[in-house]
């Protein structure tokens, strides 16, 4: 026989007279994962606290016990003292009933005025700011470990790849400035979440509104919100900050994802053109020898998830009708688990990225080997010697093939061999013609790898740093 459980223990409770199905408690409860909401409910709740004073229902010393209270829940959840109980359901029931059993009856009065539907959705809107400021840091921490390494590496050249084959000379720099910019969009993304999140809806009630003359604007300005929801049924309801942020968060992770990818393949063997540090990689249980990028590839399995999540939020959102459903409590699993996915990959990134070493040698053997230089090659034809395009190209592909029939590149074959191709491919011409350096720094548009526009783009960065910095302080 299944336990019951006395609905009228519950603080919704007054209106039943049977009860409780254990399932109904089992399946209910979400205190397993929303108390990690502890800290933005308890901000929500001094400020509720303090706008019934200042509406006259609480006295100063009535408003005064409930703070002291809500300090006292803190520091015994801060502290790991606080008992969860799964049938008191939720972190909001969980801090009612506790002031309660520390203020006395004063407790009760902390939810005049209020309902959990705007309570929780503010509580999820104040989580999201400030988990956005963590993401912000870790993303600068990233992007500044990307800019050092591009600085540190700017005379480094390894090949750019199309088509995962050896394509062009660029410079390692340019390669980490990729990214750079690529994770400087998502913080813009994550900006744009944060301003679309920054709502008061607190005071909207059930889905109504309240019976009270609360006083909004001096909630928005106790919680540092800058914008009051216009709408309650909207308000208690709306889920599109959430899912900014989730859009944010799959962005950034699909990117972090690419760049594993790069790593996953660049410190392998057959590549080889970076060196991970043995503190981030990790060894084989039968095989002595290997080295395995692990961050890398976990990081890479993440994104998966949060893929998943943002996924998860749409299917939940798109059949609800107005207003508050019960399905709504289960958007916080997928905020929760990418919020935690987020901080952890950038963190493991960020590390990779600072102690990842390059190997100049291993690249300049791809690009020989992999014959990058060969469109330098024919635009030489081209621009200095007047042949036309498509025979530049079949002289230069004529002098691929002879290349690889006989295991040479264009930088060891004989300049016999190459004159019997054509007159033009001997002497310093040729060999400047070919030159990976000189390849790299022919790129000299705006956005391109010749060391000039690399320095240029460092300084762009740089100020991209600087003005994220001034913008937290």
């Amino acid at each position: 026989m299944s336990e019951k459980k006395n609905q009228k223990e519950k603080l919704w409770g007054g209106r039943f007279k049977g009860e409780a199905a254990s399932i109904l408690e089992r399946i209910g409860e979400s205190i397993s994962f929303d108390r990690k909401l502890y800290k933005e409910d308890l901000e929500g709740s001094r400020a509720h606290a303090k706008m019934l004073h200042k509406i006259g229902i609480l006295s100063r010393e009535e408003l005064q016990k409930i703070l002291n209270g809500l300090n006292t829940i803190e520091s015994e959840i801060d502290s790991g003292e606080f008992v969860f109980r799964s049938e008191l359901e939720d972190i909001h029931m969980h801090v009612e009933a506790r002031l309660t059993e520390l203020e006395g009856e004063v407790g009760k009065k902390l939810h005049t005025g209020r309902s959990r539907n705007d309570q929780v959705a503010q509580d999820v809107r104040l989580y999201i700011r400030n988990r956005i400021l963590e993401v912000l840091d870790r993303l600068d921490s990233l992007r500044e470990s990307l800019y050092l390494q591009a600085e540190r590496n700017i005379d480094t050249i390894i090949p750019g790849y199309t088509h995962l084959q050896v394509a062009q000379p660029v410079r390692a720099s340019h390669f980490l400035l990729a990214y750079f910019w690529m994770f400087t969009r998502d913080r813009d993304f994550f900006q744009f979440a944060a301003s679309t999140n920054d709502e008061l809806v607190l005071g909207s009630g059930a889905m109504a509104g309240v019976n009270y003359s609360n006083d909004r604007e001096f909630l928005a300005s106790e919680l540092g919100v800058p914008r009051i929801s216009p709408n309650s049924m909207d308000a208690v309801s709306g889920r599109d900050h959430l899912l900014q942020f989730l859009f944010a968060g799959t962005q950034c992770m699909i990117h972090a994802s690419r760049l594993c990818e790069d790593l996953i393949l660049y410190s392998s063997q057959e590549f080889g053109l970076v060196r991970l540090p043995d503190g981030l990689t990790t060894g084989s249980s039968i095989m002595p020898q290997k080295k395995n990028p692990d961050i890398a590839e976990l990081i890479r399995g993440k994104a998966a998830r949060t893929i998943g999540n943002l996924n998860h939020m749409a299917v939940l959102l798109k059949g609800l009708p107005l207003t508050y459903n019960r399905d709504l409590q289960e958007d916080k699993l997928a905020l929760f688990d990418c919020v935690e996915t987020l901080l952890i990959s950038l963190e493991g990134l960020e590390e990779m990225i600072r102690e990842l070493e390059f190997r100049p040698s291993r690249g300049e053997r791809s690009l020989k080997e992999g014959f990058a230089t060969a469109t330098d090659l024919a635009d030489f034809l081209v621009g200095e010697k007047g042949v036309p395009f498509r025979t530049a190209h079949e002289l230069v592909g004529r002098l691929v093939s002879e290349c690889g029939e006989k295991g040479e590149t264009l930088f060891t074959i004989s300049e016999q061999a190459r004159s019997a191709i054509s007159p033009f491919f001997t002497g310093k011409e040729y060999d400047r013609a070919v030159s990976l350096e000189l390849s790299a720094d022919k790129k000299n548009s705006f956005g391109g790898t010749a060391k000039a526009r690399q320095i240029e783009q460092l300084k762009i960065a740089s100020e991209s740093l600087k003005t994220s910095s001034r913008t937290k302080e």
